[in-house]
């Protein structure tokens, strides 16, 4: 059985971001222990401790902006500190990477862009798991939560509500939501929806340069995507 992780990164066209990114990681469950255990030493090495807490949270965007925990540091710790999450899901065989991203400079009603991103997300993930099933695990802080799970609900009785939707049928249960604080795997989520944003591009500066140079050799191609519509 696997575990599917998730976040979002909203559209920002203010900063030239038009891209609404709902992304998370498939795992298989008998392997979570052991990339836990990798993000809890990265804590360690932070903050002096692994315990869950919101002072020990690895939020990318936070350690991008040098805001909450990772105020004051410097550009290159920072730098570092994304290169290792980078590093911890696209240097991991047994970790599958899946993303969708909905254009919204294209689509008309710009409110329907989470529901169309999540649709889409849950299908690559069914494609992805094919017969083995999984159960998705958000972020409890996530807006959209009471409408994932609304939509999920109907995905499940009815396939995603296009003409060329499929039936969603490994997918389990529920969505369930955790807030992030609580989850290490949720903020690999987080920073594989952020890294997604940094790969599809418009970020600009010296700390963005340098991002790009840290994870240049590391593989985030997703194994499942959608940009949408093209």
């Amino acid at each position: 059985m696997y575990v599917t992780y998730f976040d979002e990164v909203k559209s920002d066209n203010n900063a030239g971001r038009h891209e609404y990114i709902v992304a998370g990681l498939v795992i298989g469950m008998e392997h979570i222990g052991s990339i836990e255990k990798s993000m809890n030493e990265l804590a360690t090495e932070l903050f002096g401790t692994s315990d869950l807490t919101v002072d020990t949270e690895l939020h990318t965007q936070h350690i991008y902006s040098a805001k909450g925990n990772f105020k004051g540091r410097t550009m290159a710790e920072r730098v570092e500190v994304i290169a290792k999450l980078a590093h911890f899901i696209g240097d991991n065989e047994y970790v599958a990477k899946v993303y969708a991203a909905i254009d919204t400079s294209k689509i008309y009603n710009k409110s329907q862009a989470p529901q169309f991103a999540f649709a889409h997300f849950v299908e690559r993930v069914q494609m992805c798991v094919l017969k083995k099933p999984t159960i998705l695990i958000g972020d409890l802080d996530d807006e959209q939560a009471r409408f994932m799970v609304r939509d999920f609900s109907k995905y499940r009785t009815k396939g995603t509500p296009w003409a060329h939707g499929i039936n969603i049928d490994t997918i389990v249960d529920s969505v369930h939501f955790c807030r992030s604080h609580h989850s290490r795997l949720i903020q690999l989520a987080d920073a594989y929806a952020w890294l997604t944003c940094h790969k599809l591009g418009k970020r600009t500066g010296k700390i963005a340069e340098m991002v790009t140079e840290a994870i240049k050799t590391t593989n985030l191609f997703p194994n499942r995507y959608k940009y949408w519509p093209q």
